[in-house]
């Protein structure tokens, strides 16, 4: 079935003032009219031209779709894969952290008479993670406005509460960053002053975003105009997962030591107990290493996004966007074997 049909009738003037228009003929018997006529169509005298705008794929299957259109939907694809799999790394991390607190507390209870459980805190706290899920869920339902706004402006209307109440807590977030991102963790994330202060701006900018929402004919501004915001929060997320990365880096070598003095200090143990102690190292190393590929893992998918998200700027003002082809596969690339990764882990 033919796509849309655009008919563009350049109108010639036969004998007697006739206009043909796709081989059909009115005779104007009007004579201003027909003067009228002449002059405007003097130029075209004995000729007809009808040409044909067919969009779809060789003028047989709908409407093309604008190279704008492409981007933002191979954007928002890209971008859903890897803010999901940032958030399960995330989980996976506190899981892992959790697990080390838990072999470490076997080792010191004996030595400690006083040891309360209660002790533990986790590497990111509920409300922690929460503000990081924020921040990723804002990029996610930002790249999916895009797509929406460019593809299917009729469903943007759907995507209002959602968009909306989600704006809303990036921009609260905004007023206070450095706490909320700290909060009461083992590692909470701290900020300069003016690193704070970007984080605001940029949380505060995506918010807006998706609390308002904005029109087609100026998305191509709009994308450039949220580049920087999207540039500084993916910078923030990248410096939390180093802070988070070497806190369990330091756990870990903690756990290692006091195994290690356990195992050298405990001499009642029968040998399968020695021997069963002594195998608990080289495992601790396992999730120690596993933990890093994760962060690293993590930390590639947050630097491409933002990357994808600059090349994705330059596309829209019409440059280069070859480069952004080429980003956006690396970004899909590298959320899909992130999402690999993490489902390749135990799951405890």
């Amino acid at each position: 079935m033919l796509g849309a049909v655009a008919i563009i009738v350049a109108l010639g003037r036969g004998v007697g003032g006739t206009i043909f228009i796709d081989k059909r003929s009115w005779l104007i018997f009007y004579p201003p009219m027909r003067k009228q006529q002449n002059r405007r169509f003097g130029s075209f005298h004995a000729s007809r031209l009808v040409a044909f705008s067919i969009c779809g794929a060789a003028g047989l299957t709908g409407c093309s779709v604008t190279p704008l259109a492409a981007h933002t939907a191979a954007f928002a694809k890209a971008t859903t894969v890897v803010v999901n799999s940032s958030e399960d790394a995330y989980r996976k991390a506190n899981s892992l952290y959790f697990e080390e607190q838990t072999s470490a507390a076997v080792l010191k209870y004996d030595s400690s008479p006083t040891w309360d459980p209660h002790s533990i805190k986790p590497l990111l706290t509920d409300q922690q993670l929460k503000v990081r899920y924020t921040l990723l869920d804002g990029l996610k339902e930002y790249a999916k406005n895009l797509d929406t706004v460019e593809n299917a402006p009729k469903n943007m209307k759907g995507l209002g509460t959602a968009s909306e109440g989600l704006g809303t807590n990036l921009m609260t977030l905004s007023t206070d960053a450095n706490s909320v991102l700290a909060g009461g963790g083992i590692s909470g994330l701290s900020l300069t002053q003016a690193q704070a202060n970007n984080v605001s701006t940029a949380a505060y900018a995506l918010g807006e975003f998706l609390a308002y929402r904005k029109v087609k004919g100026r998305l191509p501004q709009e994308i450039v105009s949220m580049d920087p915001a999207i540039d500084t929060l993916c910078k923030v997320l990248v410096t939390d997962i180093a802070k988070l990365e070497q806190q369990a880096d330091n756990d870990y070598s903690m756990l290692l030591t006091q195994e290690d003095v356990f195992i050298r200090t405990s001499h009642g143990m029968t040998p399968m107990e020695r021997r069963t102690e002594i195998a608990r190292l080289p495992r601790i190393l396992q999730r120690q290493k596993t933990t890093h590929e994760l962060m690293d893992e993590l930390t590639k998918a947050i630097q491409s996004l933002a990357l994808t998200h600059h090349a994705l700027a330059s596309a829209a003002q019409g440059h280069n966007p070859e480069a952004l082809k080429a980003r956006i596969a690396d970004l899909e690339a590298i959320g899909s074997s992130l999402a690999t990764y993490y489902s390749s882990l135990p799951a405890s």
